[in-house]
């Protein structure tokens, strides 16, 4: 019986042998699971110990501040001011020597007028302080002669008016200054040679405005304007630069 259970192995054994394997299958890769989010917590939820932990800090921060090493810091000082370098007088320039320097001669040091002529008059009056009616009536009246302190004056027709005493005696005080003296003032009523200074303003103030009449319409430009254009001057809208 063991001879046959051998061959009947031997047999069995070249089946086994030729049939074919049955093929092997790899297991499937697990996939892969999200990682959980984590819901935001509120601070309502924290736990106890963590909210008591931020004010132990909190108590921790403020007793470091007032620690003594923090209330030994030095305060910031500000650097002491430098005082500021002595200034050295300057001594003057020497003056030369030998330059004379001679003080101008006042006003007031100057000696009398020598009323002589009408054109002194003229000047006289123009330079004098005169206002109001002793000025006009300073200014209406002719020279006509001045010796022994007795100056004669002429006022033209019309102005008789302005020879008050008080005009007179203002006149008087105002000519005793430049005259050294006080003069005896007569006046005589008549038109006189001699030009008056309201009279000399009136000539000097009509003959520069002659001057800038003649200025104007001499003008290329006025010219063209009335040539081309029919332009038409009008003669009182002409004034001399300085008025």
């Amino acid at each position: 019986p063991a001879a046959p259970a051998a061959a009947a192995a031997a047999v069995a054994a070249p089946v086994a042998a030729s049939a074919p394997a049955a093929p092997v299958v790899a297991p499937a890769a697990p996939k892969p699971t999200p990682a959980p989010v984590a819901e935001p917590v509120a601070e309502d939820d924290l736990p106890p110990w963590h909210q008591a932990g931020s004010d132990e800090r909190d108590e921790a921060l403020a007793v470091e501040l007032a620690s003594p090493d923090a209330a030994m810091a030095a305060p910031w000082e500000a650097p002491p001011a430098r005082a500021p370098a002595p200034v050295q007088a300057v001594a003057p320039a020497p003056r030369p020597q030998g330059i004379a320097i001679s003080p101008s001669p006042a006003a007031g040091n100057a000696g009398p007028v020598a009323l002589a002529s009408a054109e002194t008059w003229l000047e006289l009056v123009a330079q004098s302080q005169l206002n109001g009616p002793s000025r006009q009536l300073a200014a209406h009246a002719a020279f006509i002669g001045f010796q022994h302190g007795v100056l004669k004056l002429a006022v033209s027709p019309g102005f008789e008016y302005l020879c008050s005493d008080r005009s007179l005696a203002a006149l008087t005080e105002a000519l005793s200054g430049p005259l050294g003296m006080t003069p005896k003032i007569v006046i005589e009523h008549g038109n006189a040679e001699a030009e008056t200074l309201h009279q000399r303003s009136d000539r000097q103030r009509g003959e520069r405005q002659q001057a800038a009449e003649t200025a104007f319409m001499a003008d290329p430009s006025v010219q063209l304007l009335i040539q081309q254009h029919g332009a038409r001057v009008v003669t009182d809208s002409i004034r001399p630069f300085d008025e």
